[in-house]
């Protein structure tokens, strides 16, 4: 009872106020609240200053790489060669100053990787005009584009990290799919070029004059390998390694039969005329029955594309109707199995029907 007199007194005294002890609770509250926001400003500033580097140096790297390019056309035939090769002994030489900076450095370590030349194959393949080094600044800036996008439009870092990855996945995607394409092209070209060789030849043309029938008569792709490959003739490779070259360039399995062909043809002589007209039959029926498969398969691809494209589609429309229910997914805890086992699950599946769907003739 008497301490119960004292803390109504206490509580007289102090007009109604709680003693600090009894307030310990809701500042505990307070502070806690006031440590969340810091870390959300935190988290908010290191990612801005994250960005701002990103931004920074794919700017260096744009401006580095526009002024320091060669613009002679020797070097740029040769370098395109060499990409074909494989190897980077041949490529162009940098001048002194950007062989001392750190540009310079990146691009001699990347010439040497493995994914470095397969990246330049295939920037060559899509007939993509750049460097390694030139195609990674695009992506470096595709990259914080749209993470700066994504986090101004709705102000959460996990949007800002997925509009990150799509802007560097487009790059990707724009280069596969023109290079897919102009593969594609060559592929349907590749029945009138043998026509026109074999005509020339019959008409008592040497291979290289035919080369160049091509190259004048036909449109783009194939006119514009087959005169690479002529222009790597000029800066003196054989026969035999220029068509490898197409070859590589290409990916083409009835390119390389053809290019066999000539090979054996060149090293122990024969009828090359009538062997390049039986491959050109050939591979004119190989294009008719794929034409047919294609046309039977459309509806699983269609499907395929369909149902993996769905989830993600009315994920990204719930995030912007409610995000902070679309937000409870990716709360630390066993909530985050959930979006991981179905992305996996969508992703297998699209996968299993793309092998279902994909018929070799």
């Amino acid at each position: 009872m008497a301490r119960g007199r004292l803390r109504r007194q206490a509580l007289d005294r102090g007009g109604g106020r709680r003693p600090a002890v009894e307030r310990g609770r809701v500042w505990g509250t307070g502070y806690g609240a006031a440590q969340r926001r810091w870390r959300k400003d935190l988290g908010t500033t290191l990612f801005a200053a994250l960005i701002g580097a990103l931004a920074v140096l794919a700017f260096f790297v744009s401006v580095y790489y526009a002024v320091e390019r060669p613009d002679d056309l020797s070097e740029r035939l040769e370098a395109y060669a060499t990409v074909a090769r494989g190897d980077g002994s041949g490529r162009t030489r940098r001048r002194e100053a950007g062989m001392r900076s750190l540009l310079g450095r990146l691009d001699r370590l990347l010439s040497g990787r493995g994914a470095a030349q397969r990246l330049a194959l295939n920037l060559a393949q899509a007939k993509l005009r750049m460097t390694v080094p030139e195609f990674l600044a695009i992506e470096i800036g595709a990259t914080v584009v749209g993470g700066l996008l994504g986090f101004a439009l709705r102000g959460y870092v996990i949007t800002a990290i997925v509009c990150a990855v799509i802007g560097a996945a487009l790059p990707i995607a724009l280069v596969s799919r023109r290079r897919g394409k102009r593969l594609k092209a060559f592929e349907d070209q590749l029945v009138d070029v043998l026509s026109l060789i074999v005509g020339s030849i019959r008409g008592g043309h040497a291979l290289p004059t035919a080369l160049d029938l091509v190259s004048q008569e036909l449109g783009p792709p194939a006119a514009e390998e087959f005169a690479y490959v002529l222009r790597e003739i000029g800066l003196g490779l054989t026969q035999s390694e220029a068509l490898n070259n197409l070859v590589r360039r290409m990916e083409s399995q009835d390119l390389q039969l053809v290019v066999s062909a000539v090979n054996i043809s060149h090293e122990v002589g024969g009828n090359l005329s009538v062997v390049l007209e039986k491959i050109a039959e050939t591979i004119r029926e190989r294009i008719r029955l794929q034409g047919e498969i294609r046309v039977l398969t459309t509806q699983q691809r269609l499907t395929s594309y369909l149902l993996a494209g769905l989830p993600f589609v009315l994920a990204a429309i719930l995030s912007m109707i409610n995000p902070e229910w679309m937000m409870r997914l990716f709360a630390p805890g066993w909530y985050r199995i959930i979006p991981a086992y179905a992305i996996g699950s969508v992703l297998i599946g699209f996968v299993i029907t793309q092998k279902l769907t994909r018929i070799e003739v």
